[in-house]
């Protein structure tokens, strides 16, 4: 499902980048498409809109209106994340689902949460994979050159 954020109202008055940042990781551990919209002009140096992988960033003069006409489009089967009331009631009469920027923020810490759990390391020996591989030496072993011949 398809991801529609309101970046200003996920920010909520706080940097631009860290909602940026949470998108980016979001369609990174969810493998999913995410449209990002930020009120406003994009930062010095930046296009109007960013594509970056799955995520696509667009800074436009009045994001709700722009996530409006996106959902009016193809509302159905979006998932729409916004703590904005009018605009949250327009996006489930277009059919898109809702989730209040407060979830969205638990939904990420939970997701972050069971991914440094997955990558714990393996408390016993016999478990390693690495076990019975000989280990490297703590020096490097001397490698003998040949001379080049003298012609």
């Amino acid at each position: 499902m398809p991801w529609v954020v309101d970046g200003n109202n996920l920010a909520g008055g706080s940097s631009r980048e860290k909602a940026r940042q949470a998108v980016l990781a979001l369609a990174h551990r969810e493998k999913v498409k995410v449209v990002l919209f930020f009120d406003g002009a994009p930062p010095p140096g930046s296009p109007p809109v960013e594509r970056l992988g799955s995520v696509e960033v667009r800074y436009v003069p009045h994001a709700d209106t722009a996530i409006l006409a996106l959902l009016r489009k193809d509302g159905r089967g979006w998932r729409l994340v916004s703590s904005d009331q009018a605009l949250a009631a327009q996006a489930r009469h277009v059919g898109a689902e809702v989730m209040p920027v407060r979830t969205f923020w638990r939904k990420l810490e939970a997701l972050e949460a069971s991914s440094r759990a997955a990558c714990k390391p393996v408390p016993a020996a016999e478990d390693d994979y690495r076990a019975g591989v000989t280990p490297l030496p703590a020096k490097p072993l001397p490698v003998r050159r040949k001379r080049p011949r003298k012609l």
